[in-house]
Protein backbone atom coordinates (compact mmCIF):
# COMPACT_ATOMS: atom_id res chain seq x y z
CA UNK A 1 0.00 0.00 0.00
CA UNK A 2 1.38 3.40 -1.02
CA UNK A 3 0.91 5.53 2.14
CA UNK A 4 1.49 8.83 0.36
CA UNK A 5 -1.13 7.99 -2.30
CA UNK A 6 -3.68 6.97 0.37
CA UNK A 7 -3.14 10.19 2.34
CA UNK A 8 -3.49 12.30 -0.81
CA UNK A 9 -6.61 10.38 -1.79
CA UNK A 10 -8.18 11.07 1.63
CA UNK A 11 -7.36 14.78 1.25
CA UNK A 12 -8.86 14.92 -2.26
CA UNK A 13 -12.07 13.12 -1.29
CA UNK A 14 -12.50 15.20 1.87
CA UNK A 15 -11.83 18.60 0.30
CA UNK A 16 -13.06 18.24 -3.27
CA UNK A 17 -16.07 15.94 -3.01
CA UNK A 18 -19.40 15.87 -1.26
CA UNK A 19 -22.91 14.64 -2.05
CA UNK A 20 -23.44 17.47 -4.56
CA UNK A 21 -19.92 17.44 -6.04
CA UNK A 22 -18.89 13.94 -7.08
CA UNK A 23 -15.68 12.90 -8.77
CA UNK A 24 -15.12 10.43 -11.57
CA UNK A 25 -12.18 8.02 -11.47
CA UNK A 26 -10.45 10.03 -14.20
CA UNK A 27 -10.88 13.25 -12.21
CA UNK A 28 -9.45 11.59 -9.10
CA UNK A 29 -6.49 10.29 -11.13
CA UNK A 30 -5.88 13.77 -12.57
CA UNK A 31 -5.92 15.35 -9.09
CA UNK A 32 -3.47 12.73 -7.83
CA UNK A 33 -1.28 13.40 -10.85
CA UNK A 34 -1.21 17.13 -9.92
CA UNK A 35 0.28 16.05 -6.58
CA UNK A 36 2.99 14.04 -8.32
CA UNK A 37 1.29 10.63 -8.06
CA UNK A 38 0.90 9.40 -11.64
CA UNK A 39 -0.07 6.28 -13.60
CA UNK A 40 -2.98 5.36 -11.32
CA UNK A 41 -5.39 2.88 -12.88
CA UNK A 42 -8.96 1.98 -11.93
CA UNK A 43 -8.00 -1.22 -10.09
CA UNK A 44 -5.58 0.70 -7.88
CA UNK A 45 -8.29 3.24 -6.96
CA UNK A 46 -10.83 0.47 -6.24
CA UNK A 47 -8.28 -1.20 -3.94
CA UNK A 48 -7.61 2.14 -2.23
CA UNK A 49 -11.35 2.73 -1.71
CA UNK A 50 -11.63 -0.67 -0.02
CA UNK A 51 -8.66 0.15 2.20
CA UNK A 52 -10.20 3.49 3.19
CA UNK A 53 -13.49 1.77 3.94
CA UNK A 54 -11.72 -0.60 6.35
CA UNK A 55 -10.39 2.44 8.21
CA UNK A 56 -13.80 4.12 8.50
CA UNK A 57 -13.80 6.38 5.43
CA UNK A 58 -17.16 5.86 3.72
CA UNK A 59 -16.73 6.59 0.00
CA UNK A 60 -20.00 6.19 -1.88
CA UNK A 61 -20.85 6.07 -5.58
CA UNK A 62 -23.85 7.83 -7.14
CA UNK A 63 -22.93 8.98 -10.65
CA UNK A 64 -19.52 9.74 -9.17
CA UNK A 65 -17.52 9.14 -6.00
CA UNK A 66 -17.72 11.23 -2.83
CA UNK A 67 -16.85 11.00 0.84
CA UNK A 68 -20.15 10.69 2.69
CA UNK A 69 -18.76 10.61 6.21
CA UNK A 70 -16.30 13.09 7.68
CA UNK A 71 -14.92 13.64 11.21
CA UNK A 72 -17.18 16.71 11.50
CA UNK A 73 -20.46 17.47 9.76
CA UNK A 74 -21.16 20.91 8.27
CA UNK A 75 -23.52 21.81 11.14
CA UNK A 76 -20.97 20.68 13.76
CA UNK A 77 -18.29 22.89 12.19
CA UNK A 78 -20.72 25.81 12.22
CA UNK A 79 -21.57 25.31 15.89
CA UNK A 80 -17.86 25.35 16.78
CA UNK A 81 -17.20 28.47 14.69
CA UNK A 82 -20.25 30.25 16.13
CA UNK A 83 -18.95 29.47 19.61
CA UNK A 84 -15.46 30.73 18.71
CA UNK A 85 -16.92 33.94 17.28
CA UNK A 86 -18.70 34.58 20.57
CA UNK A 87 -15.35 34.63 22.44
CA UNK A 88 -14.42 38.28 22.07
CA UNK A 89 -10.94 38.06 23.63
CA UNK A 90 -9.47 35.66 21.07
CA UNK A 91 -6.64 37.02 18.91
CA UNK A 92 -7.88 37.37 15.31
CA UNK A 93 -4.89 35.56 13.79
CA UNK A 94 -5.30 32.69 16.24
CA UNK A 95 -9.05 32.56 15.46
CA UNK A 96 -8.41 32.55 11.68
CA UNK A 97 -5.92 29.71 12.13
CA UNK A 98 -8.47 27.64 14.06
CA UNK A 99 -11.08 28.25 11.37
CA UNK A 100 -8.72 27.11 8.61
CA UNK A 101 -8.07 23.88 10.49
CA UNK A 102 -11.81 23.30 10.94
CA UNK A 103 -12.49 24.01 7.26
CA UNK A 104 -9.98 21.29 6.33
CA UNK A 105 -12.49 18.69 7.57
CA UNK A 106 -15.16 19.64 5.01
CA UNK A 107 -15.19 20.10 1.24
CA UNK A 108 -14.19 23.37 -0.41
CA UNK A 109 -17.80 23.73 -1.58
CA UNK A 110 -19.17 23.36 1.95
CA UNK A 111 -16.51 25.82 3.16
CA UNK A 112 -17.84 28.43 0.70
CA UNK A 113 -21.43 27.83 1.88
CA UNK A 114 -20.38 28.05 5.51
CA UNK A 115 -18.59 31.36 4.99
CA UNK A 116 -21.76 32.81 3.47
CA UNK A 117 -23.71 31.79 6.59
CA UNK A 118 -21.04 32.62 9.15
CA UNK A 119 -22.55 35.97 10.11
CA UNK A 120 -25.63 34.21 11.46
CA UNK A 121 -26.14 33.32 15.11
CA UNK A 122 -23.05 35.22 16.28
CA UNK A 123 -22.60 38.24 18.54
CA UNK A 124 -21.50 40.30 15.54
CA UNK A 125 -25.04 40.40 14.12
CA UNK A 126 -26.70 42.93 16.42
CA UNK A 127 -30.07 42.66 14.67
CA UNK A 128 -30.23 38.98 15.50
CA UNK A 129 -29.22 39.54 19.14
CA UNK A 130 -31.67 42.43 19.52
CA UNK A 131 -34.54 40.21 18.39
CA UNK A 132 -33.57 37.59 20.94
CA UNK A 133 -33.53 40.28 23.64
CA UNK A 134 -36.94 41.60 22.52
CA UNK A 135 -38.34 38.07 22.61
CA UNK A 136 -37.01 37.43 26.11
CA UNK A 137 -38.46 40.73 27.32
CA UNK A 138 -41.87 39.84 25.87
CA UNK A 139 -41.76 36.38 27.46
CA UNK A 140 -40.89 37.82 30.90
CA UNK A 141 -43.67 40.43 30.63
CA UNK A 142 -46.20 38.00 29.16
CA UNK A 143 -46.57 40.20 26.06
CA UNK A 144 -47.25 39.55 22.40
CA UNK A 145 -44.95 40.22 19.46
CA UNK A 146 -45.52 41.12 15.84
CA UNK A 147 -43.07 39.38 13.52
CA UNK A 148 -42.55 39.37 9.79
CA UNK A 149 -40.70 36.45 8.24
CA UNK A 150 -38.44 36.43 5.21
CA UNK A 151 -40.47 35.91 1.99
CA UNK A 152 -43.72 36.92 3.72
CA UNK A 153 -45.52 40.22 3.24
CA UNK A 154 -47.87 40.13 6.23
CA UNK A 155 -47.03 40.45 9.90
CA UNK A 156 -48.13 37.86 12.47
CA UNK A 157 -49.08 38.58 16.06
CA UNK A 158 -47.74 35.82 18.29
CA UNK A 159 -47.39 34.93 21.97
CA UNK A 160 -43.70 33.99 22.57
CA UNK A 161 -43.08 31.03 24.88
CA UNK A 162 -39.33 30.37 25.02
CA UNK A 163 -36.06 30.34 23.08
CA UNK A 164 -34.35 27.12 22.10
CA UNK A 165 -31.06 26.18 20.41
CA UNK A 166 -31.06 23.06 18.25
CA UNK A 167 -28.02 21.99 16.21
CA UNK A 168 -26.59 25.30 14.95
CA UNK A 169 -29.72 27.49 15.02
CA UNK A 170 -31.73 29.47 17.55
CA UNK A 171 -35.52 29.18 17.54
CA UNK A 172 -38.42 31.18 18.96
CA UNK A 173 -41.29 28.94 20.09
CA UNK A 174 -44.72 30.57 20.23
CA UNK A 175 -48.47 30.21 19.82
CA UNK A 176 -51.30 32.48 18.64
CA UNK A 177 -53.95 34.02 20.88
CA UNK A 178 -56.82 31.55 21.13
CA UNK A 179 -54.74 28.76 19.57
CA UNK A 180 -52.88 26.37 21.88
CA UNK A 181 -50.82 24.73 19.14
CA UNK A 182 -47.06 25.27 19.34
CA UNK A 183 -45.10 26.75 16.44
CA UNK A 184 -41.49 27.76 15.98
CA UNK A 185 -39.41 29.99 13.72
CA UNK A 186 -35.66 30.34 13.29
CA UNK A 187 -34.39 33.76 14.38
CA UNK A 188 -32.40 34.27 11.20
CA UNK A 189 -35.67 33.90 9.26
CA UNK A 190 -37.31 36.81 11.11
CA UNK A 191 -37.04 39.96 9.02
CA UNK A 192 -38.79 42.31 11.43
CA UNK A 193 -39.96 42.15 15.05
CA UNK A 194 -42.01 44.57 17.14
CA UNK A 195 -43.15 44.35 20.76
CA UNK A 196 -46.88 45.15 20.87
CA UNK A 197 -47.16 45.29 24.66
CA UNK A 198 -50.55 43.55 24.63
CA UNK A 199 -50.83 41.15 27.53
CA UNK A 200 -52.30 37.71 26.97
CA UNK A 201 -52.81 34.66 29.14
CA UNK A 202 -50.55 31.73 28.22
CA UNK A 203 -52.74 28.65 28.37
CA UNK A 204 -50.45 26.15 26.67
CA UNK A 205 -49.90 22.88 28.53
CA UNK A 206 -46.20 22.27 29.29
CA UNK A 207 -46.48 18.70 27.97
CA UNK A 208 -47.47 20.08 24.56
CA UNK A 209 -44.34 22.21 24.47
CA UNK A 210 -42.14 19.23 25.33
CA UNK A 211 -43.91 17.08 22.74
CA UNK A 212 -43.48 19.72 20.04
CA UNK A 213 -39.74 20.02 20.64
CA UNK A 214 -39.38 16.25 20.43
CA UNK A 215 -41.39 15.98 17.21
CA UNK A 216 -39.87 18.97 15.43
CA UNK A 217 -36.20 18.48 16.08
CA UNK A 218 -34.39 16.60 18.83
CA UNK A 219 -35.91 13.15 18.39
CA UNK A 220 -34.68 12.95 14.80
CA UNK A 221 -31.00 13.37 15.65
CA UNK A 222 -29.02 10.74 17.50
CA UNK A 223 -25.94 8.57 17.20
CA UNK A 224 -27.99 6.15 15.10
CA UNK A 225 -29.07 8.82 12.62
CA UNK A 226 -28.55 8.02 8.95
CA UNK A 227 -28.45 10.13 5.83
CA UNK A 228 -31.82 10.13 4.03
CA UNK A 229 -32.38 11.70 0.62
CA UNK A 230 -35.63 13.22 -0.63
CA UNK A 231 -37.01 14.65 -3.85
CA UNK A 232 -39.19 17.78 -3.82
CA UNK A 233 -42.31 17.71 -5.99
CA UNK A 234 -43.40 21.23 -4.98
CA UNK A 235 -40.47 23.64 -5.14
CA UNK A 236 -42.27 26.62 -3.60
CA UNK A 237 -40.40 28.98 -1.21
CA UNK A 238 -43.01 28.23 1.46
CA UNK A 239 -42.28 24.49 1.37
CA UNK A 240 -38.53 25.05 1.51
CA UNK A 241 -38.94 27.37 4.49
CA UNK A 242 -41.19 24.90 6.29
CA UNK A 243 -38.70 22.09 5.69
CA UNK A 244 -35.88 24.21 7.13
CA UNK A 245 -37.98 24.98 10.21
CA UNK A 246 -38.87 21.32 10.79
CA UNK A 247 -35.45 19.84 10.01
CA UNK A 248 -32.61 22.15 11.15
CA UNK A 249 -29.89 19.84 9.79
CA UNK A 250 -31.40 19.81 6.29
CA UNK A 251 -29.16 20.28 3.22
CA UNK A 252 -30.79 21.23 -0.08
CA UNK A 253 -29.54 19.46 -3.22
CA UNK A 254 -30.22 20.04 -6.92
CA UNK A 255 -33.60 18.27 -7.01
CA UNK A 256 -34.41 17.81 -3.34
CA UNK A 257 -32.73 17.68 0.03
CA UNK A 258 -31.07 15.36 2.53
CA UNK A 259 -31.26 15.08 6.30
CA UNK A 260 -29.72 12.93 9.00
CA UNK A 261 -32.48 11.29 11.01
CA UNK A 262 -33.16 8.32 13.22
CA UNK A 263 -35.85 6.13 11.69
CA UNK A 264 -38.80 6.19 14.09
CA UNK A 265 -42.58 6.51 14.14
CA UNK A 266 -42.17 10.13 15.33
CA UNK A 267 -40.05 10.89 12.27
CA UNK A 268 -42.47 9.21 9.85
CA UNK A 269 -45.42 10.95 11.53
CA UNK A 270 -43.79 14.30 10.74
CA UNK A 271 -43.33 13.27 7.08
CA UNK A 272 -47.06 12.53 6.70
CA UNK A 273 -47.82 16.24 7.17
CA UNK A 274 -46.07 16.92 3.84
CA UNK A 275 -48.33 14.59 1.82
CA UNK A 276 -47.04 14.17 -1.73
CA UNK A 277 -44.91 17.34 -1.66
CA UNK A 278 -41.80 15.31 -0.86
CA UNK A 279 -40.69 11.84 -1.94
CA UNK A 280 -38.19 9.53 -0.20
CA UNK A 281 -35.40 8.62 -2.62
CA UNK A 282 -33.93 5.78 -0.54
CA UNK A 283 -35.89 2.61 -1.38
CA UNK A 284 -35.28 0.90 1.96
CA UNK A 285 -36.47 3.91 3.96
CA UNK A 286 -39.44 4.33 1.60
CA UNK A 287 -40.46 0.71 2.29
CA UNK A 288 -40.31 1.38 6.05
CA UNK A 289 -42.44 4.49 5.57
CA UNK A 290 -45.02 2.51 3.59
CA UNK A 291 -45.08 -0.10 6.36
CA UNK A 292 -45.69 2.70 8.88
CA UNK A 293 -48.61 4.05 6.81
CA UNK A 294 -50.07 0.56 6.38
CA UNK A 295 -49.87 0.07 10.15
CA UNK A 296 -51.91 3.25 10.65
CA UNK A 297 -54.48 2.19 8.04
CA UNK A 298 -54.84 -1.26 9.63
CA UNK A 299 -55.26 0.30 13.07
CA UNK A 300 -57.89 2.75 11.80
CA UNK A 301 -59.81 -0.02 10.03
CA UNK A 302 -59.82 -2.10 13.22
CA UNK A 303 -61.10 0.84 15.24
CA UNK A 304 -63.83 1.59 12.70
CA UNK A 305 -65.02 -2.06 12.79
CA UNK A 306 -65.12 -2.05 16.58
CA UNK A 307 -67.18 1.13 16.54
Amino acid sequence: MNKKRILKLIEIMRRQSDMDHKLSLSQISALLDEDGISNINRKTLYDDFRTLSEYGYDIEYDDGYYLSEAPFSLSEIKIIIDSLNSLRNLDERFLDGLKRKLYSFISIYETDELKKLEYRNTHSDRRFINRMEDSLQAIMNNETLKIRRINKEEEEEIVPLFLHRENDYYYLYYHYVGNDRIYHVRFDNILKMKNTGNRSEILVDTSKIISHIAESSSSFYSAKAKLIRFEITDNSPYLRQRLQDDFPDLVFTKNGFSIRASISDAFFAKLTSYGDQIKISDAAVADQYIAFLNKIITRNNSENKSN
